[in-house]
């Protein structure tokens, strides 16, 4: 069963584009970006997530990106 996003695609592309924009614009590297990412999601759980709640909801979070990974070439 499809994930249903209480957030529009169109929302979410608009906000994406923008953080790809400002890691192109500084010529960032794939660790970097990595990093720099992987630092905010840490920043958002830690500072809107209750502390209760913040071990699940990486959990879901690193399944969810583990998912929408392509492991195969094109």
């Amino acid at each position: 069963m499809p994930i249903i996003s209480k957030y529009s695609n169109k929302k979410i592309e608009t906000i994406l584009d923008e953080v790809m924009e400002v890691l192109h614009k500084n010529d960032v590297s794939v660790d970097l970006s990595l990093m720099v990412l992987g630092n905010a999601i840490t920043h958002v759980i830690n500072s809107q997530v209750p502390v209760n709640k913040r071990a699940q909801i990486s959990e879901k979070f690193v399944k969810a990106l583990s998912v929408s990974i392509n492991s195969k070439e094109k």
